[in-house]
């Protein structure tokens, strides 16, 4: 299954659990520029997307906001 659109993936550094999911037709927010997070990967589909990403919540929140943070269960 598919994650539509793909979304990019950074982790906070000190918080890893802590991750903000970025559309790819979206420009990444000036909060994640620097040095305080980690690009974590592309979700694509439901395989790669981590525990807690919630791809309807996530779809609205980067409707409003571009972004869209999430605290990661397992991962």
């Amino acid at each position: 299954m598919t994650v539509s659109p793909p979304y990019n993936l950074f982790r906070r550094k000190r918080q890893p659990n802590l991750c903000c999911a970025v559309r790819q037709d979206r420009q990444i927010p000036s909060f994640i520029h620097g040095e305080a997070w980690d690009y974590g990967g592309t979700i694509a589909c439901s395989r790669s997307k981590p525990s807690g990403f919630q791809p309807e919540v996530a779809h609205e929140a980067t409707r409003f906001t571009g972004y869209y943070l999430f605290q990661a269960l397992h991962d």
